[in-house]
């Protein structure tokens, strides 16, 4: 959950962020990541693993939507 609560505070980051707002190893973040794309609640991109961008749509729709 408490990465759920962080993709909430800021939908878009990187796996270093998650690693440090966590406390966590990358190889840990990654998973949690993992996790939360296969269930289609992030989106990432790129290549390497710890610079890896996420993002979670769902939130940034609610957060750019107007009026």
């Amino acid at each position: 959950m408490l990465l759920v609560d962080f993709a909430l505070e800021q939908p878009i980051f990187t796996v270093t962020q998650v690693k440090r707002r966590l406390g966590v190893t990358v190889t840990w973040a990654n998973g949690l990541v993992r996790q939360l794309v296969d269930a289609g609640a992030l989106r990432q991109d790129g290549d390497t693993a710890d610079d890896r961008e996420c993002t979670a749509p769902d939130v940034l729709a609610v957060l750019l939507r107007s009026g």
